[in-house]
């Protein structure tokens, strides 16, 4: 696919940019040619790498909802209620968009595809791109087969979860003080004392003519 969409940029680039360039018939041509190549790098390169692009911003929206969602799985968990039915619930409060694919897989794969909850656990944490999610469905796969609490698990997590993300806001928030308080000395304390400095210059060398003179 990106071969194909580099060709089909370089042939439909060359055929724009021989009409656009005028010149002699040797500068048209190398400078279409340069310019066509240029523009097939270009989409080879954006179609290379959105996929990073999309599955880092993927990861950067689990992330923000993981913390919220262990603590509503553990919510829920405590009622009582089905491992399965704790997904079904979290799936349709419709707060959770980082998550809401990863969770309606899981859901695809019970209701849909017949498989055990386990099985579907397994393979979602098997794709996903988020290693703490990953951890979160290995912890429940592990603690369903050893017939551990859930509801513990759950609540030990949900701690967790909370507290990383406590601890990570308060880093962003003393990075923001940090980026404030270097904007403040290069932008505005800078300028006012650079100012100053000539104003000062000025009037010294005003009041030296003054005197020589």
């Amino acid at each position: 696919s990106m071969i194909f969409s580099s060709l089909i940029a370089f042939i439909v680039s060359s055929i724009i940019f021989s009409i656009v360039i005028k010149g002699s018939i040797i500068i048209s041509v190398l400078t279409s040619l340069l310019a066509s190549i240029l523009v097939s790098i270009s989409v080879f390169s954006v179609m290379y790498y959105y996929p990073y692009l999309s599955l880092n911003n993927k990861k950067r929206r689990i992330k923000d909802d993981l913390p919220f969602v262990v603590m509503h799985m553990a919510a829920v968990s405590a009622s009582g209620a089905q491992p399965i039915a704790m997904f079904n619930m979290v799936l349709n409060s419709e707060e959770y968009e980082g998550l809401k694919g990863e969770i309606k897989k899981i859901i695809n794969y019970v209701n849909l595809m017949g498989y055990d909850l386990n099985t579907a656990l397994k393979n979602v944490a098997a794709t996903t791109p988020s290693y703490p999610f990953k951890e979160l469905l290995n912890g429940i796969i592990a603690t369903s087969e050893s017939g551990s609490d859930l509801k513990s698990y759950l609540n030990e997590k949900a701690k967790d979860a909370l507290n990383t993300y406590t601890l990570e806001r308060k880093r962003y928030v003393e990075s923001l003080a940090t980026y404030s308080d270097i904007y403040t000395g290069a932008f505005i304390a800078a300028p006012l004392l650079f100012i100053t400095t000539l104003a000062i210059i000025n009037a010294s060398s005003t009041t030296l003519s003054t005197l020589v003179f």
